[in-house]
C-alpha cells in the first residue's frame, strides 16, 4: 500500500466515522488523483452529504485537523442541484472512495456561460493584486492557485471544442500547444507543471507570473 493509499483510506475511515449515513460519497480529484501531483500537492476531495448544518461543518473541521493533507470540496444535495452544470466537469475523472453519485454531463452552452463568468472573476482578482500593494509572498502563494485556473479554462475549452476533458494538464497541453492563441496558456501550464523549478522564481519576482497571467485572462474568450 502506498503513501497515498493510506492516507486515502484513513480520511475515507475518519469520514464514514464521523459523517455516518450523512455521507453520500467521497471521491479523489486533482492533481494526485491524476498522477501529477508535485510534493507540496494535497490530495483533494469531494465529499458528497445529505445536508449541511453547524454540527456537520464542525465534523468536517475536526476531520481536516486529523488529516492536514485532506483539501475538501463539501456539497449537500441541495448544492448539487443549484451548482452551475460546467462544475461538473470535475467529477468526470474522480476516482470513487466510497458510495457514488451520478451527475448530468453539462452542455457545450452551460460550459461557455461558466467559463465567461469566471474568466471575468479571475482577471478582477489578479488586477487587485496587481494594482494594490501586496507582499510578494501573498502575490507568490495567489500565483499557484491562478495557475490552476488557467488549467481548469483551457481544459474546459478543450471539452467545448472536442466534447471530451483532457484528463491531465499534459494532454490540455498537447491541445493547444501548436496555436499561436493560446501560447501564453501553454507556458503557463509549463510553470504549472514544473512547479518546484519555478516556485522560486515566482517568489523573487511575483509581479511577472501575475502580468502573464493578467493576459492570459483579459484575451481569453469560449
Amino acid at each position: 500500500m502506498t503513501d497515498m493509499d493510506r492516507i486515502l483510506r484513513k480520511f475515507k475511515e475518519d469520514t464514514i466515522t464521523a459523517l455516518g449515513d450523512n455521507l453520500i460519497c467521497l471521491l479523489h480529484h486533482g492533481s494526485r488523483a491524476k498522477g501529477e501531483a508535485h510534493d507540496e500537492s494535497d490530495y483533494d476531495v469531494i465529499a458528497i452529504i445529505k445536508e449541511a448544518d453547524d454540527n456537520i461543518f464542525q465534523a468536517i473541521r475536526n476531520l481536516f485537523e486529523r488529516n492536514p493533507r485532506i483539501s475538501s470540496y463539501v456539497l449537500s444535495v441541495h448544492d448539487l442541484e443549484t451548482l452551475p452544470k460546467a462544475h461538473f466537469l470535475e467529477f468526470m475523472h474522480a476516482k470513487p472512495l466510497y458510495g457514488k453519485i451520478r451527475v448530468e454531463k453539462p452542455t457545450v452552452e452551460d460550459v461557455k456561460q461558466y467559463l465567461g463568468y469566471s474568466r471575468r472573476e479571475e482577471m478582477h482578482r489578479i488586477r487587485h493584486y496587481l494594482l494594490h500593494p501586496h507582499s510578494r509572498e501573498k502575490k507568490a502563494k495567489y500565483i499557484y492557485y491562478g495557475l490552476k485556473s488557467v488549467y481548469i479554462y483551457l481544459s474546459f475549452l478543450a471539452f467545448i471544442e472536442s466534447g471530451r476533458l483532457p484528463p491531465t494538464r499534459r494532454q490540455t497541453i498537447a491541445c493547444f500547444k501548436h496555436r499561436k492563441e493560446c501560447s501564453i496558456g501553454v507556458k503557463l501550464l509549463r510553470i504549472l507543471d514544473s512547479w518546484k523549478s519555478y516556485k522560486g522564481k515566482v517568489a523573487k519576482n511575483p509581479d511577472r507570473y501575475l502580468f502573464m497571467l493578467e493576459k492570459f485572462f483579459r484575451n481569453a474568450s469560449p
